[in-house]
């Protein structure tokens, strides 16, 4: 299962998607977490020091992970022209969660060994003026179009915050999408904004919205309000982990009042359908390949594709 945490900056969306990792660990379940926000706050929340050195779009590192997925896949020339929705072909090497995975083992962190955490970066002095962070996901695009789990397995995913997911193909990666809300005139604006936008997209299904930081009935009647719809969980303002995150220490489960909002985001997702997941990035990769800059700089990446499905 794909589930990815969203919402606007400052919803407590980082710290709802390690309290979940946590929750999904509990469970048993192997779990890839994976910071995509550019403000890198879930690996210090799950404990992991996320450098410049170790962050999946290092240049380096970049290489190094597609020339792995690209394997003898024919209908790729070369990783140089890897696009961010290059999809797998006959030949590619697909990511799963084994302990033993190359790519966990050559960028991921070992929380145990059912637990991996990966964090895509930041801007570096190099990027200031000349680098946009959508080109830093383009290698998040390209590990979770290959990526292969086996039941019970989940990749949680703490996005960028706003509406930045639908600027490529993240937003079809995911069998469910949580928008973190506050009961502010903000937040619900941007949760309502992420909607509107899902259901352009075709994966207004996937979406759930998730109330955080509700004091009283008031703040709950607002929610309902200003979404048109009941959350699909409310989460309480949390003495003991606001007092936890205080002090520096990682957020616990022992620290929420009731973990009964995790359980109901797990029991929402569903998983994709294969056919439905290639058919949403295959229309995604034939918009991208009809842009000027990437025909300009790759050719016609159509030929990337494989058949149509029958």
């Amino acid at each position: 299962m794909r589930i990815a945490f969203t919402g606007k900056g400052g919803s407590g969306k980082s710290t709802l998607a390690a309290l979940f990792v946590g929750y999904l660990r509990a469970a048993g379940h192997r779990v890839l977490a994976v910071d995509a926000d550019v403000n890198v706050h879930l690996a210090p929340l799950l404990g992991v020091e996320a450098g410049p050195a170790g962050a999946l779009s290092h240049p380096d590192n970049v290489r190094r992970v597609r020339r792995h997925l690209l394997g003898s896949n024919p209908l790729v020339a070369g990783i140089e022209h890897f696009v961010p929705t290059t999809p797998p072909g006959p030949g590619s090497r697909l990511v799963t969660l084994a302990v033993d995975d190359p790519v966990l083992v050559g960028h991921a962190t070992a929380l145990d060994a059912r637990t991996h955490v990966l964090h895509v970066g930041t801007y570096e002095p190099d990027d200031i003026g000349a680098g946009c962070y959508h080109g830093h996901l383009a290698i998040l695009e390209n590990l979770l179009s290959h990526l292969r789990l086996d039941p019970g397995d989940w990749v949680v995913c703490d996005m960028v915050a706003g509406t930045d997911a639908f600027a490529n193909s993240l937003h079809a990666q995911f069998d469910a999408i949580v928008v973190v809300a506050e009961p502010t005139p903000e937040s619900v604006s941007v949760a309502r904004r992420y909607r509107e936008l899902a259901t352009a997209a075709g994966v207004a299904d996937l979406l759930a919205v998730v109330g955080n930081k509700v004091v009283d009935e008031v703040d709950r009647d607002y929610l309902v309000r200003e979404l048109g719809e009941p959350p699909l969980a409310v989460l309480a303002t949390q003495a003991g982990l606001r007092r936890a995150r205080q002090v520096g220490a990682c957020p616990r489960l022992e620290d929420l009042d009731d973990v009964g909002a995790l359980a109901r985001i797990a029991a929402r997702a569903r998983p994709m359908t294969p056919e439905r997941r290639e058919a949403l990035l295959r229309a995604l990769h034939l918009r991208l390949a009809g842009q000027t800059w990437v025909r300009a700089a790759h050719g016609d990446v159509t030929s990337q594709l494989g058949p149509v499905p029958a």
